[in-house]
């Protein structure tokens, strides 16, 4: 007998609140999420988005589905063309370089691979075969090289966005073309150009629109219906709300989605992030200066649906999150290496409690993530059993017994599992980690440019104080702690000796 599945809830767009997933063929779970369109590096806007899907996915394997997960890339579309020309380069070569430079930047961030990477470009007889179908139905029309989807025909159009046709129509942001009916009807194929990229088709070469590429190329790959089809806000309309009408009015299925899942944008000193505005950051930098499992942990730390204050202090708080984990990680891997005395029943009693808070702070992180994909009510429970786990080492008294161990392991388990398997934290060897999360800090802080001392000042300075104590010359010691902190630097002592972090 096969074990029943955790329950999982989504705030599903198109009904508008949380409800419980349901896949189609139980056990059995499609995921589809659109990727970027490859006509320049990505920037962090876009690594957010595959980050969101990365975790949706790590969520799903991990409550036991079977997933079919696909993320595509867009090879083909008017910013290629244009970015093609100003590069002097074939629009087929650029893509594809591009494409190569984003697969580098999702491998530095740790993300899974999907099942399916389908690119736009090798789908072309699938979108066809849907044009075809659409205008077989009246749902579609010819219009010279040109072939529109008639947005009147589709009754329910407007309902993922949440607005009535004419609100649609009064807002509508739409290039003018005589060649349409409606100001909304949106372009399935293109008639070709000159310099551009096109294909043979019954109505003359041309090359897909962008909306009916993801229409095909989930169809290639999952099928007529999806479980879990994920996006941007941003996408909502047109682009899904064009994909719905395409792939229903071509199915005859409904619905093409069970469930929609948006995610926030990104502001930037309280502005949304756009290349308009100059103020985006490139996801490349990103990753250089800080490595993948800090840019994970500022992408996934608050929820997906919650837009993401991009500024310095919130990268500042994610280092100091990152390095609160590490340093108790740190602490529980030094109980690890230690031998034990006698067993001390007040200290068995004390760690028998964390390890049953270790099971029930596991437990409570799963459900978080079922619940909506919850990352940051997960990181809250584990802030707390970090907590709990400080003020039993704090204790020297408590130390000395075998359970300590025991503990400690349970308490590794629950950030490499819990946390590290999903959203990325926790993973690395501490002392390694501490000593890349310093050398980042020093930087922000000026290190470079004699502000902050460096990490290794700093692990000299620290053995001075220690020699310092041990020869009782505690103004010496005070003095070493002091300056350190003048040039913000903060030290901490504990059983397990002493560490520093930067303010």
């Amino acid at each position: 007998m096969s074990k029943a599945l955790p329950e999982i809830w989504l705030t599903d767009t198109l009904k508008g609140k949380k409800v419980r997933l349901e896949t189609k063929v139980p056990g059995k779970l499609s995921f589809y999420s659109c990727g970027p369109t490859v006509y320049n590096l990505i920037h962090i806007g876009n690594l957010r988005a595959a980050l969101v899907a990365d975790l949706a996915y790590k969520v799903f394997v991990r409550a036991g589905y079977d997933v079919n997960y696909v993320r595509n890339y867009t090879d083909v579309d008017d910013k290629i063309i244009k970015k093609a020309a100003e590069e002097g380069m074939d629009s087929t070569a650029l893509a594809r370089k591009y494409t190569q430079e984003v697969e580098k930047d999702y491998a530095l961030a740790g993300m899974s691979n999907p099942t399916h990477k389908p690119l736009a470009t090798e789908h072309v007889p699938q979108m066809l075969t849907i044009i075809q179908k659409l205008i077989d139905n009246g749902t579609a029309y010819v219009s010279g090289g040109d072939v529109f989807y008639s947005i009147e025909k589709f009754k329910t159009y407007g309902q993922l966005s949440g607005k009535p046709l004419d609100d649609l129509m009064a807002g509508a942001r739409v290039e003018v073309n005589e060649a349409k009916r409606n100001a909304l009807d949106f372009a399935l194929w293109k008639g070709a150009k000159p310099g551009e990229p096109s294909w043979d088709s019954p109505w003359g070469k041309g090359r897909p629109g962008w909306h009916i590429e993801c229409s095909a190329m989930s169809t290639r790959w999952i099928g007529d219906e999806i479980d879990v089809h994920h996006g941007g806000e941003d996408l909502i309309f047109p682009h899904h709300e064009n994909e719905i009408a395409q792939s229903e009015a071509a199915s005859g299925h409904h619905p093409f989605v069970r469930y929609w899942v948006h995610h926030k944008h990104i502001n930037v000193n309280k502005e949304k992030m756009s290349k308009s505005l100059g103020n985006f950051l490139l996801a490349r930098d990103f990753l250089a200066k800080y490595g993948g499992e800090v840019a994970r942990y500022m992408m996934l730390s608050v929820h997906y649906r919650s837009i993401i204050e991009f500024t310095d202090e919130s990268v500042d708080g994610s280092l100091q999150n990152l390095q609160r984990i590490y340093e108790a990680k740190a602490a529980a891997k030094a109980i690890l290496s230690r031998k034990f005395g006698g067993v001390d029943p007040m200290a068995e009693s004390a760690w028998g409690e964390f390890a049953a808070d270790c099971a029930k702070t596991a437990a409570e992180i799963d459900a978080c993530y079922y619940n909506d994909f919850n990352t940051a009510g997960a990181l809250g429970a584990l802030f707390t059993l970090i907590r709990h786990f400080n003020r039993l080492v704090s204790d020297p008294k408590k130390m000395s017994t075998p359970a300590a161990a025991l503990g400690a392991g349970e308490f590794v388990r629950v950030i490499e599992d819990g946390i590290g398997s999903v959203i990325g934290a926790g993973r690395q060897d501490p002392e390694k980690f501490l000593a890349e999360l310093a050398s980042i800090r020093a930087a922000r802080t000026g290190a470079s440019s004699g502000g902050a001392p460096t990490a290794e000042e700093i692990e000299s300075l620290i053995a001075s104080r220690k020699a310092a104590r041990a020869a009782k010359n505690f103004a010496e010691s005070d003095r070493i702690r002091d300056d350190l902190l003048a040039r913000g630097v903060v030290l901490k002592d504990g059983p397990q000796g002493t560490t520093w972090s930067y303010k």
